[in-house]
C-alpha cells in the first residue's frame, strides 16, 4: 500500500476541483477574438455551418456551431470557449485515470495540474483548434480502456471505448496512434474475448456508428456554404477529404521547403515539450509503473511510442524552414503529454516513498515535501508564463485583416497568400460581411480544382482562366490578363509566382501592392504622397506583442514591408534622405527587419 493511498476517497471530487482550476486559468487567458493559426478558419467553418480542410472535422464543426450560439460575448470569443471547456475537462480525466492507477488523490491532482499548465497544452487551450477535443477523447478513451481492463467482466465499458475511438476518428485523425494500445489491451483479456465472441462483433458495429458525424460532411456540402472545402458530392469525395488527398495522405504539409531535415531536431523538440519536473516525474513514474502495473506500463510505451517519436518522426518537418515550423508541430506534442500524464503520478508516489525511506522521516512529512516541490513547478509555471501565453487581449489577426479591407480600393480583387493572412481575412469577410465591394481571391485555394469551380460559381463576373492554379503557366500573370479593367492587389507576396515580372509592376498602396502594368507611368511624388495617408490609417502591432515563433510574424512583416518598398524606391532614384526616412519607419514596426538595417547601413557608407 502507498503512502499517498486515499482510504474512501471520492476521485469524482478531485476530478471536479482539478477541471475547475484548469477551466479558470484557461478562461482567463482564453482569446476573445480570432487569433493566426487554423483557427478563423475553423470558426468561419463553425460559424455557418461549413466544411474546413482536410479531414473535415465533422465533431468540432458541430460543437463548435452549438458554442458558437451561446450568449456570451463575440462569436470567435464562443467558439474558443469549445477549447476551454475540452482541454479542463481533459485534465479532469488524466486525474480519474491516475487515481485509478495509483489510488492517490494527492498524486492524482500534481499529475492533472502538471499537465494543465504545460505551456503547450495550454497554449492550445485558448482558441478554437480541434486538438483539445481530441485530447478529451483521447484521455476518455484511455479511461475507459484501463477501467475495464480491471473490470473485464463490465463489457460495457470496451462497447463505451470503441464508440469514443470511432467518435474520436471525427475529429482528429490521429486518435488513430492510439490503435496498437487499444489492440494491446484487447490481448490483454483475450480470454473475456474469446468467451463472448458477440462482443467484438457488438464493439465493431458501436465503433462504425461513432463514425456517423461524417455524414455531417455531404449534408453541409449539399447547403453551398459560404466555405466549403472541397465540394464534397460524393462518396470518393468524402473519402478524400477524411483521407487528405489535397495534402498527400500520410503528409503532414504540402508547403514547399517545409519539409525534410534530420528527425532529431523534432524528437528534442517533443522531449523538451514535457518540461524539467515533469520529464524527471514521468521516468521515476514509468519505473514504478513497470514494476508495480507492468501492463499499463506497456499500455503507455505503445500508445507513446506511435503517438510521440514515430508520428514525430515520420512528419518530416522542418524545423529549420521557418520560425513557424515548430509552432505547426508542437500541436502534435499534445496527444503524448495526455498519454504519459498518468505517470507522473506514479512518480509522485515513488518520490515521496523513497523520501520517507532514504530521510527516515515520517510518511506525512516526506509526502509534504513532495507535495511542495511539484505544486511549486505548477505555481512557477503559471506566473512565469501567464503573460506571454494569455491571448485575452490578442486582436492582431483581427485588426490586420480589418487593416487590408480598408485599404483596398473598391470593387477590387483581393489576392491573398499564406495561412496567417488568408483565414483571418476569410473569416472577417464570410462571417462578419467586411470588405462587401472587394472580392476575396486565396491564391492557396487556387490551386484545388474543387475552389475554382466553386469561385466561378460565387463570381461570374471574375474569369478564372484555369482549371487549378500553378505557378508556370496557370499562373497570376494569366488571371490578371484574363480580367482587363479589374483591380488587382496582393496582401503578402506572390510567393514562387514571377509570372507578373515581365509584363506588370508591383505599386505600393498602403498596406497592399495593387498590380500595375509597366506602360502606366506612376510618378514617385504621387507614391510617397499617397502612401504617407495610406499608411497613416493602418494599426499595426506593437512589436513586443507579437509572438515571433507564430504567423503572426507574417502579418508583422506585412506591416513593415511598404514603408521598406517604398524607401527602396526613394534610393533607387538617388534620394537618399528620404529613403532613410522611409527605412526607420520600417524598423519602428518591427526592430528585427533584417533589409531595412541593412539598406541603412548602406546608405551610411
Amino acid at each position: 500500500m502507498s503512502i499517498l493511498a486515499d482510504n474512501n476517497s471520492k476521485p469524482w471530487i478531485g476530478a471536479a476541483a482539478v477541471t475547475i482550476a484548469a477551466g479558470v486559468l484557461y478562461f482567463l487567458t482564453a482569446a476573445r477574438d480570432i487569433v493566426v493559426g487554423d483557427t478563423p478558419e475553423l470558426i468561419t467553418a463553425a460559424a455557418t455551418l461549413g466544411v474546413p480542410h482536410p479531414s473535415g472535422y465533422p465533431l468540432f464543426t458541430m460543437l463548435g456551431h452549438l458554442f458558437s450560439l451561446l450568449p456570451l460575448g463575440s462569436i470567435p470569443f464562443r467558439i474558443n470557449l469549445l477549447s476551454v471547456v475540452c482541454d479542463s475537462l481533459a485534465v479532469g480525466a488524466v486525474y480519474l485515470i491516475a487515481h485509478r492507477l495509483t489510488k492517490s488523490q494527492l498524486a492524482s491532482a500534481l499529475a492533472a495540474l502538471l499537465l494543465a499548465v504545460n505551456p503547450i497544452f495550454w497554449e492550445w487551450s485558448l482558441a478554437a483548434e480541434v486538438f483539445p477535443l481530441n485530447n478529451l477523447l483521447a484521455a476518455v478513451l484511455i479511461l475507459l480502456l484501463i477501467t475495464w481492463h480491471e473490470q473485464p467482466e463490465h463489457y460495457w465499458l470496451l462497447i463505451a471505448a470503441s464508440f469514443f475511438f470511432g467518435l474520436a476518428l471525427t475529429n482528429h485523425l490521429t486518435i488513430v496512434l492510439l490503435g496498437p494500445a487499444f489492440c494491446f489491451v484487447l490481448w490483454q483479456r483475450r480470454s473475456h474475448l474469446f468467451s463472448n465472441p458477440a462482443l467484438l462483433v457488438i464493439a465493431a458495429v458501436v465503433f462504425a456508428i461513432g463514425l456517423l458525424p461524417y455524414a455531417y460532411v455531404p449534408w453541409a456540402s449539399s447547403h453551398h456554404p459560404v466555405y466549403n472545402w472541397g465540394n464534397v458530392s460524393s462518396f470518393s469525395d468524402l473519402v478524400g477529404l477524411v483521407t487528405r488527398r489535397s495534402y498527400g495522405t500520410g503528409k503532414l504539409v504540402s508547403t514547399p521547403g517545409y519539409t525534410g531535415g534530420p528527425a532529431w531536431p523534432r524528437l528534442l523538440a517533443l522531449t523538451v515539450s514535457f518540461g524539467s519536473v515533469t520529464g524527471l516525474l514521468i521516468i521515476i513514474g514509468a519505473i514504478r509503473a513497470f514494476r508495480r502495473a507492468r501492463w499499463f506500463f506497456w499500455f503507455t510505451v505503445l500508445a507513446f511510442v506511435f503517438a510521440g517519436p514515430l508520428f514525430i518522426w515520420i512528419t518530416n518537418l522542418n524545423l529549420a524552414a521557418a520560425p513557424s515550423a515548430l509552432f505547426i508541430l508542437q500541436r502534435f506534442f499534445l496527444l503524448s503529454q495526455v498519454v504519459l500524464a498518468p505517470l507522473v503520478a506514479f512518480g509522485v508516489v515513488a518520490l515521496a516513498e523513497f523520501v520517507a525511506g532514504s530521510a527516515n522521516i515520517r510518511s506525512a512529512l516526506a509526502v509534504q515535501i513532495v507535495s511542495a516541490t511539484s505544486l511549486a513547478s505548477v505555481v512557477i509555471s503559471v506566473t512565469s508564463n501567464y503573460r506571454h501565453l494569455d491571448l485575452s487581449r490578442n486582436f492582431i489577426a483581427r485588426q490586420f485583416a480589418k487593416d487590408i479591407y480598408d485599404s483596398a480600393p473598391a470593387n477590387s480583387i483581393l489576392l491573398v497568400t499564406g495561412d496567417g493572412l488568408v483565414f483571418p481575412s476569410m473569416y472577417l469577410q464570410k462571417v462578419e460581411h467586411a470588405g462587401p465591394d472587394v472580392t476575396l481571391l486565396p491564391i492557396p485555394l487556387l490551386l484545388g480544382k474543387w475552389y475554382v469551380r466553386q469561385f466561378r460559381e460565387a463570381h461570374p463576373d471574375i474569369a478564372i482562366p484555369f482549371e487549378q492554379y500553378d505557378p508556370g503557366i496557370n499562373n497570376l500573370k494569366a488571371l490578371v490578363a484574363a480580367n482587363q479593367g479589374r483591380t488587382f492587389c496582393i496582401a503578402g507576396t506572390a510567393g514562387n509566382d514571377r509570372s507578373l515580372t515581365e509584363d506588370y509592376f508591383p505599386y505600393q498602396q498602403g498596406l497592399l501592392v495593387t498590380i500595375q502594368p509597366k506602360t502606366r507611368q506612376m510618378p514617385l511624388e504621387v507614391l510617397l504622397k499617397e502612401n504617407e495617408q495610406l499608411l497613416a490609417r493602418v494599426h499595426p502591432p506593437p512589436a513586443s506583442s507579437v509572438r515571433m515563433n507564430t504567423f503572426e510574424a507574417d502579418i508583422l512583416n506585412t506591416y513593415t514591408y511598404p514603408p521598406f518598398s517604398i524607401g527602396a524606391s526613394c534610393e533607387l532614384v538617388g534620394l537618399k534622405p528620404e529613403a532613410s526616412v522611409w527605412y526607420q519607419r520600417a524598423l519602428a514596426i518591427n526592430p528585427n527587419f533584417r533589409p531595412a538595417r541593412e539598406a541603412l547601413a548602406r546608405l551610411e557608407h
